[in-house]
């Protein structure tokens, strides 16, 4: 065996690094990829090239979507609860977040969709969707969609000045905060709060409300706070929690939906649009919960 070797070649752009990523005590998931793009700001973002996954895209160093398996949890996002409601009932759309495009992507496969607003706070995702991940984009520029850079809760509040009322709102947005009270660091924190979601009770007065919750089996108190926000706000009556698993976030996510009147367990359409994920078996059995998520739900509003 020789004492020296040459050095490995040059594998393409970008710095290849080991990325871990804390998930619970003495728990991470590790990445090696190549970082193609880095940026700090209010928040840091990373996006990675990597064998298994595709691209990857990080915001303050949680894993946000990767290119092979994010359809998963944007089809569970918008097609459970635009398929709750019979076609034609469904026509303005908020996405709070979702600067990714994913969810807006998923909702122009409505032809009865007529408008669909995009929120989001950081004016450096959407542009680097555009350049790294164009398969997130909607198939071509579509009239209906429209782009806010700005802070949700303040266009939420603008909106309800105004008298607007839409028909669902969506809530895709990184995680909330969970460091100790006044060291807030993720722009989201405030869409998880009962304060916004007032807002949104009279932005959709009678309109569907989803919110995703993050993922239970390593981060219970996301659920529990989520799910607190949305009885104390519309009623347990209007509440429901669905889950799909998205295999990069290492298990199930949950989301939590406030449908009042028609129950979301049945879908309402004959038809979906062509998805990977979603179909109606699917949708129904996304609310079936397992026994740990409820006894965790039902003690929370007990």
């Amino acid at each position: 065996m020789a004492i020296m070797e040459d050095s490995l070649p040059t594998e393409g752009k970008g710095i290849r690094l080991i990325l871990g990523e804390p998930v619970q005590r003495d728990f991470f998931y590790v990445y090696h990829g190549n970082i193609i793009y880095s940026e700090g700001g209010p928040q840091t973002l990373y996006i990675m090239d990597h064998v298994f996954w595709g691209r990857i895209l990080f915001l303050n160093g949680t894993l946000q979507f990767t290119t092979r398996d994010e359809f998963i949890y944007h089809e569970a996002l918008v097609h459970v609860p635009v398929q709750s409601r019979p076609e034609g009932e469904i026509k303005k759309v908020l996405i709070c977040g979702g600067g990714d495009f994913g969810a807006a992507r998923e909702l122009l496969k409505y032809p009865d969709i007529e408008e669909v607003i995009i929120a989001d706070i950081d004016p450096r995702v959407p542009k680097v969707i555009k350049e790294y991940f164009p398969e997130l984009l909607p198939p071509e520029e579509d009239p209906r969609l429209k782009l806010f850079i700005t802070d949700a809760c303040k266009l939420v509040e603008e909106l309800v000045e105004k008298g607007e009322v839409f028909d669902l709102v969506i809530i895709d947005s990184t995680d909330p905060d969970v460091a100790p009270e006044g060291n807030t660091i993720e722009l989201s924190h405030g869409l998880f709060s009962t304060a916004f979601h007032r807002l949104l009770k009279r932005l959709a007065p009678k309109g569907l409300i989803v919110q995703q919750a993050a993922t239970p089996f390593t981060m219970k108190n996301v659920l529990e706070w989520t799910y607190r926000t949305f009885v104390e706000v519309y009623g347990r009556e209007e509440v429901y929690c669905y889950r799909a698993d998205i295999p990069s976030f290492g298990g199930d996510n949950a989301y939590i939906l406030r449908a009042p009147g028609i129950s979301p367990l049945e879908p309402q359409r004959k038809d979906f649009p062509n998805t990977k994920y979603y179909d109606h078996q699917v949708h129904r059995a996304s609310f079936a919960l397992p026994k740990f998520w409820l006894e965790v739900l039902e003690k929370d509003v007990s």
